[in-house]
């Protein structure tokens, strides 16, 4: 008899959905399934039209990577984008390149990843307004998987660039 997802820890939810999600990088190809146990991920969910919460914490990404300096290595720092609609893999191509740090990637889920997305990670995602005006407000944190998607951390959106690279430092470890 199978458990299926409902008795499942949201550890091993992520891990089985994980699977089925499809991702974009900003070249335009399909990402490879294997990009996610290459290194540790460091995610943050937004959008690229964004005027305040997602360019501090991509600014914090870039910093938290340039005060890790070698060590940045281990991870990958991840924008994953809540407006798929607007935000193509050229734009956010371009968008990434606004922050410091050298190791800072994008993705595109498309629609069905983006809800499954939301609801592994519990991200509040709603669009408010109309037509090209619109935005997104969204929950606002960074999370880090391990190779093998375990959840180490997770911070607020607004954390310290030092904050982030104290704690990241100490997960190169693990």
């Amino acid at each position: 008899m199978s458990l299926g997802l409902c008795c499942q820890s949201k550890e091993d939810k992520i891990k089985e959905e994980w699977k089925h999600l499809a991702f974009v990088n900003p070249d335009g190809s399909a990402l490879e399934p294997k990009f996610w146990s290459e290194k540790k991920s460091v995610l943050y969910f937004g959008f690229s039209h964004c005027p305040d919460m997602c360019p501090l914490a991509l600014t914090n990404f870039g910093r938290a990577s340039l005060i890790l300096g070698e060590k940045s290595n281990r991870f990958r720092f991840i924008f994953v984008t809540l407006d798929p609609e607007r935000d193509s893999p050229s734009t956010l191509k371009n968008y990434i390149q606004n922050f410091p740090g050298k190791n800072l990637t994008a993705l595109s889920p498309n629609a069905e990843s983006l809800i499954k997305l939301t609801d592994l990670f519990g991200i509040v995602r709603e669009k408010v307004g109309t037509g090209n005006n619109y935005r997104i407000d969204h929950s606002n944190f960074i999370y880090v998987l391990d190779e093998d998607l375990n959840t180490l951390a997770n911070f607020p959106g607004g954390v310290s660039a030092n904050a982030l690279a104290i704690k990241l430092r100490e997960l190169v470890e693990l």
